[in-house]
């Protein structure tokens, strides 16, 4: 149980902060705040005083000009989006008129911009957002002239050109539909009083649309495409529910309940290190604005088991939210939505393994909730998903503070793309998979003949335990290996709370087959004898043994990268053994994986 720590002097010291050169504001927001900010919580009353620090720094930043990086201007949008929300949501706290010109400033540059670049929507989502957030939290404090400017923006720049022919991404099911269409809605209620006839034909699209990528959490809350667009996409959606149910308190809005359940598939995806990184994700931890929704939504306080500590570091400074970059771009929102909730005590999760089905089925299992647990995420599924990687059958693991076996998620997209890598053809003999970390060769599972995994395959996730001394996951994977093998069946567990272990029960098609057992790790290795060694980082070790075949010698493979502009991989390796297969052949690969405390 995480208990808040409250600090009576702080408290004292930031009882005034709403009074500064506050004036008399005019605007009611209409969207996301249907109350004055709640400040008389002294947890809230802190990090509402911190976050204010960070406003205070956006305030006196120029406004990013446009500048495009490779064929996008994401990264500028998301910068307008973090500092306009900051700052209106400060106007929106203390009254102070600082942070009514500083948001001015920054609605009014981007007003300028000549575009939005719809030729990658998504800046143009991410700013009308921005506009619209902003506008609306503001708009009745502004000169005549500034709202009109704004407005017409977001009616131009935003709101037209997403009419202008018909997108692949309205019907789409990933996070570009959520994010368009939940950005356009905002941006079409902020505007909707001079604007009527567009803004409701936006906000009926918007409201028919977004439903389709939320079928694909059913039917447990699985995000196909990763933690990383999870936070992406399923913040956008939450945004655009909570703005129409706010705006809209008598109407209801359908939901699945795989959408509902989510909230879940996130806590559990996150490990002692950090995410389950699998497809184009990164393994580094968020705090995360949409947990605080689903933990109010479906009354589970537990779902911010790893986020509300996040909330103290930076009460007590040990996290500082950066005025310049993207990160913690909405935590403004989070903060509304704190402001929602009692979080006087956050109970500890009871379930010690999750697992989801769906169209990239997962398994989560950990020993406890202690950070220096051992946790074990398998990942099932399929390459052709979007963002997705040749990585079915593979697993992360985690023990004593380290991500032992390792996945090296995504790589920047316009460090690729700018060096003529399509990454986006994902054919079996696409272009994408020229990219060493997101083929088999990268991921710890199977390579057979040296052949990457059938991309129309699926693994699928056949049998899960959850007992008090073994914890499992079984997975055909067969599919992806149908040229290679007749069936390939994988067995991920947590032995006693002590050990991983990880088995595979393959038979061998007609031909002779060479197979390839691999774990992406850390390279500073001692060699015990040659079926054993021991791995070290941070001072801490983990023995790896392979039981079965006997016999087999453990090799490095190399790590290197294969593509223009992919990222290195130093300090690591590849650890793992080969073994040869007859036709027909069955076949046991058993390893052993013991941390060393």
């Amino acid at each position: 149980m995480i208990t808040l720590i409250r600090n009576a002097t702080l408290i004292l010291c930031l009882a005034t902060f709403l009074i500064p050169q506050a004036m008399a504001q005019k605007t009611i927001p209409s969207l996301f705040i249907t109350q004055k900010p709640k400040t008389s919580d002294p947890f809230l009353k802190e990090i509402h005083g911190e976050f204010l620090k960070v406003a205070d720094d956006i305030s006196e930043l120029p406004a990013p000009a446009r500048q495009m990086t490779g064929r996008r201007l994401l990264s500028i949008s998301r910068a307008y989006l973090k500092r306009i929300s900051y700052l209106a949501y400060a106007y929106q706290l203390t009254g102070d008129e600082k942070y009514l010109r500083a948001t001015e400033k920054y609605l009014l540059a981007a007003a300028a911009f000549e575009d939005w670049n719809p030729s990658h929507f998504l800046d143009v989502a991410e700013m009308t957002m921005a506009m619209g957030i902003g506008y609306d939290w503001v708009h009745a404090d502004l000169s005549p002239e500034s709202s009109k400017i704004i407005r017409e923006a977001i009616l131009e720049k935003g709101l037209k050109p997403s009419m202008a022919e018909d997108y692949w991404w309205i019907t789409t099911t990933n996070n570009w539909n959520q994010v368009c269409h939940a950005s356009l809605a905002i941006g079409a209620w902020a505007i909707e009083e001079f604007y009527p006839e567009i803004s409701s034909e936006i906000v009926a699209r918007s409201k028919e649309k977004i439903r389709i990528p939320e079928a694909q959490y059913n039917p447990d809350g699985v995000y196909p495409e990763g933690t990383s667009y999870w936070e992406y996409g399923t913040t956008f959606h939450v945004l655009f529910l909570d703005a129409f149910e706010k705006k809209f308190p008598d109407v209801s809005v359908p939901v699945s309940d795989g959408f509902l359940n989510t909230g879940n598939y996130f806590l559990h995806a996150h490990g002692p290190t950090g995410s389950f990184n699998y497809s184009d994700s990164r393994q580094n931890q968020v705090m995360s604005a949409g947990m605080f929704w689903f933990a109010s939504k479906t009354s589970n306080p537990s779902l911010l088991t790893d986020q509300v500590p996040f909330l103290q570091k930076f009460v007590d400074q040990e996290k500082q939210l950066n005025p310049e970059n993207n990160g913690d771009r909405f935590f403004a929102f989070l903060l509304i939505w704190l402001s929602e909730m009692e979080l006087d005590n956050i109970p500890q999760p009871d379930q010690l393994s999750w697992s989801g089905r769906g169209e990239n089925p997962v398994s989560f299992q950990r020993s406890s909730w202690d950070k220096n647990a051992i946790y074990l995420g398998t990942k099932a599924g399929s390459p052709e998903v979007s963002h997705g990687h040749m990585d079915v059958g593979s697993f992360v693991m985690d023990a004593n503070g380290v991500r032992w076996a390792i996945d090296l998620g995504m790589n920047n997209y316009n460090s690729l793309e700018s060096q003529g890598v399509n990454i986006w053809d994902g054919k079996q003999d696409g272009e994408r998979w020229s990219v060493f970390r997101y083929t088999n060769y990268a991921h710890n599972t199977l390579l057979v003949d040296s052949a990457l995994q059938d991309i129309h395959g699926k693994g699928e996730i056949i049998k899960v335990k959850d007992r008090k001394k073994i914890k499992s996951t079984r997975v055909d994977i067969s599919s992806v290996y149908s040229e290679q093998l007749k069936s390939a069946i994988r067995t991920n567990l947590i032995r006693k709370n002590k050990e991983v272990r990880i088995i595979d029960q393959v038979q061998n098609n007609e031909a002779n087959s060479t197979i390839r057992w691999a774990m992406m790790t850390y390279d500073s290795i001692e060699m015990l004898q040659d079926n054993e060694c021991i791995i070290s980082q941070n001072g801490e070790k983990l023995r790896l043994r392979i039981v079965s075949p006997k016999n087999s010698t453990l090799k490095q493979y190399p790590v290197d990268p294969t593509a223009a502009g992919e990222e290195k991989n130093e300090g690591l390796v590849l650890l793992g053994f080969e073994t040869e297969l007859a036709p027909k052949q069955k076949q046991k690969l058993e390893v052993r994986l013991i941390p060393i405390n």
